[in-house]
């Protein structure tokens, strides 16, 4: 400590499955232009070992698309994208512009675990008509492989969608209020270095999807 300021000469960032690479990128660049010489030690997580390691103290900082459910945790939402609907080519969805959550609701349905949205969860289901078939996988290519081979449609964030046009998968948009999947950065509530905190708003200046 110099003059009354914490200093850190590292930031030990986790990351959890899903955060997307292309703002993760951006802020890795913006801050290593920015604070060349604070070191940034990475770590590719589970959630659930992302929070537990940030209540441990293991890690400084935390990248997930879950909030902290957790007191001890503070949660700053960062990056939001939009959940649409991915399906294969020559597909009957595909004759609506977009879509409601009535209308995907008789297929086959695959989502990857990592993307959380409790809004989107809690309306499938009180779907009033029948539960939805729910196929939870553990990556978007699987979802992907699996939707371009017309076993189900998939609900996922546009731009994995947009990236997944080579499979021959299209999206159409929810008509629905929208679904998204945020991204939030999760440090200890407790007062944290100077360094942690430029990192912060440095991340806040990345721009959304």
């Amino acid at each position: 400590m110099q003059d009354g300021i914490c200093v850190s000469s590292h930031i030990r960032l986790a990351i959890a499955p899903g955060v997307p690479s292309r703002q993760l990128s951006a802020l890795l660049a913006l801050q290593r232009e920015e604070e060349l010489e604070v070191a940034i030690r990475l770590s590719e997580v589970s959630n659930d070992a992302l929070m537990l390691g940030l209540r441990e103290g293991r890690y400084d900082a935390g990248l997930a698309l879950s909030d902290a459910a957790n007191a001890s945790l503070h949660s700053q939402p960062l990056w939001r994208e939009e959940m649409a609907i991915a399906t294969p080519l020559r597909h009957p969805l595909l004759e609506k512009a977009a879509l409601s959550l009535n209308d995907v609701a008789d297929y086959p349905i695959f989502r990857w675990q990592a993307e959380s949205c409790p809004l989107l969860e809690q309306q499938m289901a009180c779907l009033p008509e029948k539960p939805c078939d729910i196929q939870y996988v553990t990556s978007f290519e699987l979802m992907a492989m699996w939707v371009a081979a017309g076993y189900g449609i998939g609900i996922t964030a546009q731009s994995r969608i947009a990236s997944a046009r080579a499979w021959s998968v299209c999206m159409r948009s929810f008509v629905d209020a929208p679904f998204e999947v945020v991204t939030h950065l999760i440090r200890s509530s407790k007062h944290c270095h100077d360094t942690h905190e430029r990192f912060e708003r440095r991340a806040l200046q990345i721009d959304e999807v």
